[in-house]
């Protein structure tokens, strides 16, 4: 048996007694472990949203602010071409 299918088995296994586990809680607890495990979700989500803000930020930024002069003169030239 490779590692893959003893992994697979594993988590197989373990999402089984949690199965197992969760139907045993009593309905309060149920309760509390579908919030806290929404929280979870929700926090991951947001962490996804600001990375993805941060990342296009930075890209916003760096183009603007470009090491090479040769863009940032193009880009200056087309600006004066624009409001003349």
């Amino acid at each position: 048996m490779n590692t893959e299918s003893k992994t697979s088995n594993s988590a197989e296994e373990n999402t089984r007694d949690l199965r197992q586990e969760f139907s045993e809680l009593p309905f309060d607890r149920k309760i509390a472990t579908l919030m806290e495990l929404e929280m979870v979700a929700v926090t991951e989500a947001f962490d996804k949203i600001a990375n993805a803000s941060a990342t296009l930020g930075k890209k916003i930024f760096d183009s603007v602010l470009s090491d090479d002069p040769t863009k940032c003169d193009r880009a200056a030239g087309s600006e004066k071409e624009k409001t003349v």
